[in-house]
């Protein structure tokens, strides 16, 4: 990835969202760095500034993506006290942003299959985030009495164990198009997860 994705540059916004809406209608395999260079009206020798390769600006897209949905999941964590709720909340927003992007993104899908190397990376810093936006609504639930004592290892442990499930059925959600869940059942499996089944 380029060093120059983390900078705020009006072009590189522009390059990222002329990309996105090639992606969108094409997918991955079918858009060339000309084609975006044409979307953007610029030479290609712009677009070689900031990213060497259509995969660094192929990521660049879907960590924008995942940034956006973050941003706006975290913004409704804060509307919440408990951290019960802030977890259900986690949950199911985010698991409802993948149903979203499923459908928005469905181009995409034979691109996971055929490039899972490409998706690596990505899938790294998702994981890292969610890990520790878990583990802080660990540490909150301890202090609010709301969640039993943990130590650090087992709090890390059960934030790993938990994206891992997230990340499962998101993948699933989006991937598998006979693989159909609905609001309530994203209630019962954050219920589950942070409660249990027994009785």
């Amino acid at each position: 990835m380029s060093n120059s994705q983390d900078l705020k540059d009006p072009i590189r916004d522009e390059i990222l969202t002329g990309a996105r809406d090639l992606f969108e209608r094409f997918g991955f395999k079918k858009t060339t760095m000309e084609d975006i260079a044409r979307q953007i009206g610029k030479s290609k020798s712009a677009l070689y500034y900031y990213y060497k390769t259509k995969e660094e600006i192929f990521e660049a897209v879907v960590i924008n993506e995942i940034a956006s949905t973050q941003n706006k999941t975290a913004e409704l964590i804060k509307t919440e006290e408990s951290a019960i709720k802030k977890f259900k909340l986690l949950f199911t927003s985010t698991m409802q942003e993948v149903k979203e992007k499923a459908n928005k993104f469905s181009i995409f899908k034979s691109d996971m299959y055929e490039n899972h190397f490409m998706f690596e990376n990505i899938v790294r810093k998702r994981d890292s985030y969610i890990e520790e936006m878990l583990k802080d609504i660990l540490i909150l639930g301890i202090s609010q009495h709301e969640i039993k004592m943990m130590n650090n290892a087992e709090m890390t442990l059960w934030a790993k164990m938990v994206n891992l499930m997230m990340r499962s059925i998101s993948n699933k959600i989006f991937l598998e198009d006979e693989f159909h869940l609905y609001g309530s059942q994203f209630e019962f499996i954050a219920d589950s997860l942070l409660n249990g089944v027994t009785v």
